[in-house]
């Protein structure tokens, strides 16, 4: 996994391995095929508290993801 999908927490900068998925080939279908996520290219996923996958975006969809957070997320104050 790249570096900046594996953040430090905590006060002794632990790498948290729980949070990190992956394909399941051998007992499931290639959830990339079913997502039509390109391998080589990646993508951003959006879950929701209750684990309801939202979205999921190319990693450059800046202004797909902006739209997306504008219909739920209230201005600062």
């Amino acid at each position: 996994m790249p570096q900046f999908l594996l953040p430090r927490k905590g006060r002794f900068g632990l790498i948290d391995h729980e949070k990190m998925f992956c394909a399941d080939l051998r007992t499931g279908p290639d959830i990339f095929d079913v997502r039509g996520i390109d391998r080589s290219a990646g993508a951003l996923v959006i879950v929701r508290p209750d684990q309801y996958v939202s979205q999921v975006l190319p990693l450059d969809a800046h202004a797909e993801l902006a739209e997306f957070f504008a219909g739920i997320m209230l201005p600062a104050k």
